[in-house]
């Protein structure tokens, strides 16, 4: 019982590993500003969008948090770095609390 735990943990280990290398917060901004702008990125861009969908907090009872989340994405689009502008928050206003 004890290895099948070990494995099960390692397993979703590697996966939250992998998860959290193929997010590029720079990228999901760029798509982001373009989704603000109207714009679709193309296929290109379908997997930063959904990064930052995936950005899903709970709060009490496992409910979905909206106020965490926001805060959870807008941390997200943040760490691209300076220079950005104010590109985070205008993002976050309009899609922080979406669920897709």
């Amino acid at each position: 019982m004890k290895i099948m735990y070990m494995c099960i943990l390692s397993i979703g280990t590697m996966l939250a590993a992998s998860e959290a290398q193929a997010s590029n917060p720079c990228e999901t901004l760029i798509c982001m500003a373009g989704m603000l702008e109207g714009q679709s990125g193309g296929s290109a861009c379908e997997g930063p969008i959904s990064d930052y969908f995936s950005i899903i907090e709970y709060g009490k009872h496992w409910r979905f948090s909206p106020g965490a989340t926001v805060a959870a994405r807008l941390n997200f689009l943040n760490s691209c770095g300076a220079g950005v502008g104010d590109w985070p928050s205008q993002i976050n206003a309009v899609y922080g609390a979406m669920l897709l």
